[in-house]
């Protein structure tokens, strides 16, 4: 029992369909003319080549606008191809290549039933943003102060400052009584003693008082 090769288109339009390879060179592009036809914008009219070289296929780029690549690796010259590499054309079509025992081979392109869907190869995730390790021991925060102990004896208040007394009205206006009336007992006794009744009364008293 012998075996071929054949591609999977597993992304891309008509996905699943295989091709057996049974030339000694295929051209695959969007163009009719090609051995294999892929009808998707990213694909350029002749994209790439499949030569027999030996035994094995080698798949050569044709200068095409989107590259291929080989398990991600974009191809830069001919390149020989082993079974299960995937092959990328563009962003969008992903084809795999295989090989298949010779009671399998169909004479046309059939869907390959229960192919799992391919998903296209993405880019290396970035690496993460560098952290500093954090410290091999953290400062001890500083010790709380105690509030001071008071020796048996609770701290007064301040004092105050007494407010100022002051003296009521009444007593004043009776001390100013008491003077008003020493004064005039004083001048009566001044004026009894000096007999200055009549030079300073005589008017008071009528003609003829006074002598």
């Amino acid at each position: 029992m012998s075996a071929f090769y054949q591609i999977v288109i597993r992304s891309g339009p008509n996905a699943g369909t295989a091709y057996p390879l049974e030339k000694a060179e295929l051209f695959i592009g969007r163009d009719l003319n090609n051995e294999i036809v892929i009808n998707d914008p990213e694909m350029s009219r002749r994209h790439a080549r499949l030569y027999l070289q030996g035994a094995n296929y080698v798949l050569e780029d044709l200068g095409s606008t989107n590259g291929t690549a080989v398990n991600g690796q974009r191809l830069m010259g001919p390149y020989l191809l082993r079974p299960g590499e995937m092959v990328t054309f563009g962003e969008h079509v992903a084809l795999l290549f295989e090989t298949v025992q010779s009671d399998q081979a169909a004479t046309v392109a059939a869907p390959v039933r229960g192919s799992a869907p391919y998903a296209a190869p993405q880019p290396p995730a970035a690496p993460p943003a560098y952290a500093p390790p954090p410290p091999a021991y953290a400062p001890a925060p500083p010790p709380r102060q105690a509030a001071p102990a008071y020796s048996g004896q609770v701290p007064l208040p301040p004092e105050e400052d007494e407010p100022k007394k002051k003296f009521p009205v009444w007593l004043i206006i009776l001390i100013a009584l008491l003077v008003v009336v020493c004064l005039c007992v004083v001048a009566v006794v001044a004026i009894d003693a000096l007999n200055l009744w009549c030079s300073l009364f005589g008017w008071a008293f009528g003609p003829g008082a006074c002598p």
